[in-house]
């Protein structure tokens, strides 16, 4: 376990951090790509992933403070019994932005919202597609940014006797016993999940297709990998029955079904562009700013 991967400037950067970062980095670049080859503006691209990028990051902090709070550790050795107590004791708690505390569905949320909302008043076409520029980088940031958490040693397992279980140093919350590498479980998803968008993606049938694949997907994979975590940060709800992801992913499977099969039927009537046509022009909007 290694939480701080170096010091720079008397400060330490920890290893979930460095993951982090790493993985945004990854998310911008491989939109901008995917983006120029479909014939977008370089400006708009750059523009949107800045905008993506800050609400993926504060969307993530704001949801962990509002629905991870309860059983967070306090200053004084206590835990949180709820946002006031954790932001009583740590009132920028949803400003620090290099320590661990993030839900990912917060980040997919808003930033999902507010880039629609950016596409919207610029006049982009086909704001579906975008969605799909975004998965590869989405799951290549997955797979970094849940090895940061190993490395970190947060979001860790249960205890188990599985042959692939590990143990964390003296001073971790879980005191020596092996658990579940369940950091590991999530990276897998992602590097299997990047190999699988780039065989399949030519073959979507309108935009936003393999987004709406991987959403039920991971919320299904995720659902499942939940149960063998043993993190108090993970939020825990209905007496301790579902976490914070599991009934997030219980909202977010049957909505994404619906919005896929209109969107596929809209697409078999010609209502929505083929992603293998040219892009229609720009907005007069657009072409305005």
């Amino acid at each position: 376990m290694h939480p701080t991967l170096f010091t720079l400037f008397g400060e330490s950067v920890s290893a979930y951090a460095v993951g982090s970062t790493l993985g945004y980095i990854a998310g911008v670049t491989f939109g901008i790509y995917l983006g120029l080859k479909d014939g977008r503006d370089l400006l708009d691209l750059i523009e949107l992933g800045v905008v993506v990028v800050l609400s993926a990051v504060l969307g993530s902090k704001l949801f962990h403070v509002l629905f991870e709070a309860e059983g967070h550790m306090l200053s004084n050795g206590g835990k949180a019994q709820g946002i006031f107590d954790l932001l009583k004791d740590d009132p920028w708690h949803w400003a620090r932005l290099f320590e661990g505390g993030y839900v990912f569905y917060g980040g997919v949320l808003v930033a999902i919202v507010l880039g629609w909302l950016f596409m919207v008043r610029r006049g982009l076409p086909d704001p579906g597609s975008v969605a799909d520029y975004a998965l590869p980088g989405l799951l290549f940031g997955i797979f970094i940014g849940r090895l940061g958490c190993f490395f970190a040693g947060c979001c860790y397992g249960a205890e188990s006797s599985v042959a692939w279980a590990v143990s964390f140093p003296a001073g971790h919350p879980s005191d020596g016993a092996p658990v579940h590498p369940v950091q590991l479980y999530d990276a897998s998803f992602g590097l299997i999940g990047f190999v699988l968008y780039v065989f399949f993606a030519k073959h979507r049938r309108f935009g936003g297709e393999t987004f709406c694949a991987f959403m039920v997907s991971y919320a299904a994979f995720r659902f499942c990998t939940e149960m063998f975590r043993a993190d108090a940060d993970r939020g825990i709800w209905l007496g301790g029955s579902l976490s914070t992801s599991q009934i997030v992913a219980l909202l977010a499977i049957p909505l994404t079904v619906l919005i896929w099969r209109r969107a596929l039927r809209l697409a078999r009537a010609g209502k929505i562009r083929n992603p293998r046509e040219p892009l229609p022009r720009s907005s007069p909007m657009m072409s305005a700013t």
